[in-house]
């Protein structure tokens, strides 16, 4: 069992391994590197033998059922064009310093990669429909992500999270191959 993996941790590392075939799931990543406070969430590793490629993905996961993400007293930033709340303002804040972390740690570490897809995982982001400013925000670090980086941030939220999930369920059903292990 990954040490200090949340449910919504363990469920995303599940979905990579199931459903993108990742051989590698790590769990709280954290840079060696003194100072750098870095921590992933998921880091899934899949080197595909066929076509001899290796992808990265890279998962902020967040679980809070609110739908709040994170809470504590946000900088000013871009992220208050979108929204008067202080916890959504500090949500956008926290997810961009961390995926700009992400993104210097992965490319250190895993430069020979010919791939590294970055994710943010929440089944529940407050806004279900266009046009929340958590939504919107969150749109608009996606869109300053890949400007400042190149790379797609791909947002697994409300319905397309709830998908990917019930798509992991459907796959899994029936197996009962780890089970026949322990009880053999």
């Amino acid at each position: 069992m990954p040490i200090n993996a949340t449910w919504g941790e363990l469920l995303v590392g599940a979905y990579h391994k199931r459903m993108n075939g990742c051989e590698v799931i790590s769990y709280n990543n954290r840079s060696r590197e003194r100072g750098n406070q870095m921590e992933a969430d998921v880091i899934a590793i899949d080197n595909d033998r066929d076509t001899d490629q290796q992808t990265v993905y890279v998962c902020e996961v967040v679980t809070h059922m609110s739908g709040k993400l994170y809470s504590g007293d946000p900088e000013e930033g871009w992220w208050d064009q979108f929204t008067n709340t202080k916890a959504h303002r500090f949500s956008l804040q926290k997810l961009e310093q961390k995926f700009s972390k992400d993104y210097d740690y992965v490319n250190d570490t895993f430069a020979n990669a010919d791939d590294h897809v970055y994710q943010f995982w929440a089944p529940v982001v407050t806004g279900w429909a266009r046009g929340s400013g958590l939504i919107d925000g969150l749109e608009e670090l996606g869109r300053r992500f890949e400007d400042e980086t190149g790379e797609e941030l791909e947002l697994v939220i409300n319905q397309d999270y709830t998908e990917r999930i019930r798509s992991l369920r459907e796959e899994a059903k029936g197996d009962t191959q780890y089970f026949t292990k322990l009880v053999s």
